[in-house]
């Protein structure tokens, strides 16, 4: 949390000292609180629901991925304790093949907590490149002509 905050703190020094406009800083810290923020305030709505919504299913990712990975550490320790507990060879034999299965399941559910980290990091970073050099397009107003 200590380096998201210095991060954040970094990315605001920066854009308010490279002598943007108000509103391009103003563009710019949005979008590091969060990606997408920035680009609907200022009327970009396509690119940033992209933002948005691809940064909310990678942290709903990485949440429900963690929650997983957490319950197989947990279920793998008590496969653990079991086999160190077991006297019998075939109770020592299941929860060996037991303990290695949920290990397994951990080793998987760490990947896809990577990745979902990955992935909302890199959506983070391109989303501030975006806010920094995205082009604003003046917006024509609509006509019923």
């Amino acid at each position: 949390m200590k380096a998201a905050t210095i991060v954040c703190a970094l990315v605001i020094i920066a854009s308010l000292a490279s002598g943007a406009s108000a509103a391009d800083s103003e563009k710019i810290i949005r979008s590091a609180l969060y990606p997408g923020w920035g680009q609907i305030r200022s009327g970009d709505y396509g690119r940033g629901m992209i933002f948005a919504g691809g940064e909310l299913v990678s942290l709903m990712g990485l949440f429900i991925s963690d929650l997983q990975y957490d319950r197989a550490v947990e279920d793998y320790e008590a496969a653990r304790a079991a086999y160190f507990a077991a006297d019998y060879i075939g109770d020592a034999e299941y929860y060996y093949d037991r303990m290695r299965e949920k290990w397994d399941d951990a080793e998987n559910l760490n990947t896809y907590r990577n990745a979902f980290l990955g992935a909302a990091i890199g959506i983070w970073v391109v989303n501030l490149v975006d806010a920094a050099i995205g082009e604003d397009e003046e917006l024509s107003g609509l006509s019923l002509r």
